[in-house]
Parts: structure tokens; C-alpha cells; sequence
């Protein structure tokens, strides 16, 4: 059985995109850390192997266009996730104004009202939605016990 990488390599490789050095330490940052990561985050945990911004950015852009991971605009900023692998498909985001931190919000029953919002969108409008991305802004609780 083939491991999450192998599975990244041969997609891309019917592709005909080469696996690099570069390309597998990016995507090892997405297989092996959870959450949600800004291309300049990515490059402080690259940096040490000599890996460039502008290299990060193009990797990005390959992932994006394959369907390996996902960008969500949180504001003016860009922040990427695994979406290949994903359990929760469907969640909502949550940015916290204070540390920017983001966090995934995927309770069931949240979930259920999401998918009866996008059927009555669909039927309402007679439309078919593919995706579906919601993001709150607020105070997480650290930053709300900290104050």
C-alpha cells in the first residue's frame, strides 16, 4: 500500500511535473504538520535547505492546481492546507484577530445545517455548489484569557 507521498509523487508524475528535492521537503511540510500555513511560514521551515520564497510560491502554485492542497484568503493573506488527504471536507474556519492563528471548526451538527444551507441554495437557485468556504473572525480563547 502506498504512503500519502507515493500517492502525491505519482499524481504528479502523470503530470509529467518531476519530483524534486525542493518539491518533496514542501509537501513533507503539508503530509507531516496540521493547520494552515502562509507561503512565508513554509519558507521559515524550508530555509535551512536552501529552498527560496520564489521556489515555495511555484511549489504552492503546482499543489494548488493538482487539488493537493487548498488556499483560503483570510483577509489580505494567502494561507494553504492539505485538502487531498482531508477527513473533513466540509468545515469552517475560524481566524482569531489577535495571533491570526486559524483553527478548523468541524462539529457534526454544524456540518448537517451547512449541507441543508448549500441544498437550499442549489434548489432556491437551481445552481449546483462545488464548494462551499466559510471564515469567522473573532477571539480565540487564548488570546480572550490573556486580556
Amino acid at each position: 500500500m502506498k504512503n500519502k507521498f507515493e500517492i502525491i509523487q505519482d499524481l504528479l508524475n502523470e503530470k509529467q511535473i518531476h519530483m524534486t528535492n525542493q518539491r518533496r521537503e514542501i509537501i513533507e511540510i503539508f503530509l507531516n504538520h496540521t493547520g494552515h500555513f502562509r507561503a512565508e511560514e513554509i519558507h521559515q521551515l524550508v530555509k535551512n535547505k536552501k529552498i527560496g520564497l520564489a521556489t515555495v510560491y511555484r511549489t504552492i502554485e503546482i499543489l494548488k492546481n493538482n487539488d493537493i492542497i487548498e488556499e483560503i484568503y483570510v483577509g489580505k493573506n494567502r494561507y494553504y492546507e492539505l485538502k487531498l488527504f482531508s477527513e473533513k471536507r466540509l468545515h469552517i474556519h475560524f481566524q482569531c484577530d489577535k495571533c491570526c492563528k486559524i483553527y478548523d471548526y468541524d462539529k457534526t451538527n454544524v456540518i448537517l445545517d451547512l449541507i441543508n444551507l448549500r441544498n437550499l441554495v442549489e434548489d432556491e437557485y437551481k445552481v449546483e455548489v462545488n464548494n462551499l468556504k466559510m471564515i469567522l473572525n473573532g477571539t480565540c480563547e487564548n488570546c480572550r484569557e490573556g486580556t
